[in-house]
């Protein structure tokens, strides 16, 4: 093998490498938003926010669809009985 051939491989190992690297850490990172988001519909909901409110608030800082507001809202009232 070549020295051009076997860095080109070498090259492609650390490629995907770095590549499934940064998709760990996407995941990670939106499992964590995911978790404080529906932390937050908690402690609005805990502080007696109505849940149009919520799901106005969810919408506006989170940039989500009001279908996956309500979700959250809903998951955050299961995060309560915890």
């Amino acid at each position: 093998m070549s020295t051009g051939m076997g860095r080109q491989l070498l090259d492609e190992i650390r490629s995907g490498a770095q590549e499934r690297l940064q998709e760990r850490i996407d995941d990670e990172v939106s499992r964590i938003q995911i978790m404080d988001i529906t932390r937050a519909a908690a402690a609005l909901l805990d502080a007696n926010v109505k849940e149009e409110t919520i799901e106005r608030l969810l919408c506006k800082y989170w940039d989500l669809r009001p279908s996956e507001a309500h979700r959250f809202i809903r998951d955050g009232e299961e995060e309560r009985k915890i």
